[in-house]
């Protein structure tokens, strides 16, 4: 070393790190495949994100923060930020032996508005029937059908607006169906008395082709072809499913809500949240015609 000049030095010096770097990278790939595979799910399911922040009014530098967001963190928050807007549908039946009235659960619903119009498993509501949510104080009140179309998957109802006390219940935000992806984690919300939670991934997307109405540049109208999600199936566990139950995804927004597809035997079908977009756009046209 004392006959080293000092570019040899520096020279030696950042060769032994590169060697050192190189060694510790095959050092830890080998631990890292070595590692249970509970270790390595719980590292992939981390999830960093960047969040940009001014520091002071007058300071336009901006600082950039590390975050790490815990999927079971997501998961929580997913469910907290819909429960609130989930009811159970009850309809009434008589009993013929005695001509007593009891109260059936057919379903779930969610509210999908701001003025409290429910979405709900088209296939559990009929025109004929009564329906009624049973709020958490145990108060009974009273639903109107606004739609229930034959051939839809998604019926509407609504609270009577001679309600005495009204429940004033937040809206869901549904998702786009753009943002629905193969793969991707999903919670669903369910359960006949009281919310029960299951977790899984979308498995895959039932789609076809329609057309739809455009305007080209000369203003002529023209038929174009889009693919549209049709069902979602899930991993979800069977046993979790109820009507109407909520398919979310990891930021909270509705992806789906269980339905029944009268021309498939599967019972693992949700109806994508454009179902009830499109449900209550239709709802909306017929409102106008009407008046």
């Amino acid at each position: 070393m004392e006959h080293l000049n000092k570019q040899q030095i520096i020279l030696l010096t950042l060769l032994v790190s590169f060697v050192t770097s190189i060694a510790t990278g095959i050092v830890t790939v080998s631990l890292m495949n070595q590692a249970p595979v509970g270790i390595t799910q719980t590292i992939n399911r981390v999830v960093e994100k960047t969040i940009e922040r001014v520091t002071t009014p007058t300071n336009s530098q901006i600082v950039k923060e590390t975050i790490v967001v815990n999927e079971d963190d997501q998961t929580v928050n997913a469910i907290d930020r819909n429960s609130k807007s989930l009811v159970r549908i009850y309809r009434t039946n008589i009993d013929p032996a005695y001509g007593t009235e009891s109260l059936t659960l057919v379903g779930i619903g969610v509210v999908v508005t701001d003025d409290g119009i429910i979405a709900a498993d088209n296939s559990v509501i009929s025109d004929t029937g009564k329906y009624f949510l049973n709020s958490d104080d145990g108060k009974i009140h009273d639903l109107n059908i606004l739609r229930a179309a034959s051939g839809e998957q998604i019926a509407l109802l609504k609270m009577k607006a001679d309600d005495k006390n009204p429940l004033i219940l937040p809206k869901v935000n549904l998702s786009a169906q753009g943002d629905l992806k193969l793969g991707q984690s999903v919670v669903f919300i369910g359960g006949e008395t009281k919310n029960i939670v299951a977790t899984g991934i979308v498995s895959s997307l039932n789609t076809r082709d329609v057309k739809v109405d455009g305007t080209d540049s000369s203003s002529t109208t023209s038929s174009q072809i889009k693919t549209v999600v049709v069902s979602i199936i899930t991993t979800v566990p069977l046993r979790n499913f109820i009507p109407g139950g909520l398919l979310l995804n990891l930021s909270g927004d509705v992806v789906g809500i269980k339905s029944t597809y009268m021309d498939s035997e599967r019972t693992d079908l949700f109806a994508p949240s454009d179902s009830i977009k499109t449900t209550l756009s239709a709802y909306a046209d017929s409102q106008k015609k009407a008046q």
